[in-house]
């Protein structure tokens, strides 16, 4: 999968303060699931589409998709943020956040970098 925003979000960013505070607590909160392997848990932390979409690709329920998946864990850095769109990484992964109306949701998890290409991206919504 191909996280086509990605590339517009990775082109330029603004200072974080506590909007990127949020979004960083959201994301540590997303690995901090799956590090505990609560599937659930990581599932209400992404959008609504990225959990509905995961599920329907795999088959199965989004919690148990989630973990099968094998995403990395390791330790949140700081986010880039651009208006109600964050980047986040950790030392495996790149995650994107969106703020939605109940706060920051992870819209894509499990990204890598293609060069010029968009990112590609395990969980995407």
């Amino acid at each position: 999968m191909a996280c086509g925003l990605a590339v517009c979000w990775a082109a330029s960013g603004c200072g974080t303060g506590q909007r990127g505070e949020d979004a960083e607590a959201a994301a540590d909160a997303f690995v901090t699931a799956l590090a505990e392997g609560d599937g659930a848990a990581a599932c209400g932390l992404l959008s609504p589409e990225a959990a509905e979409r995961l599920a329907a690709e795999d088959g199965e329920a989004c919690g148990a998709a989630v973990l099968a998946l094998g995403l990395p864990t390791e330790a949140v850095g700081t986010a880039d943020v651009w208006g109600d769109r964050a980047l986040v990484r950790t030392g495996g992964d790149t995650l994107f956040l969106a703020e939605l109306a109940g706060g920051w949701k992870v819209v894509a998890a499990g990204c890598a970098p293609q060069g010029e290409r968009p990112y590609e991206c395990e969980v995407e919504g």
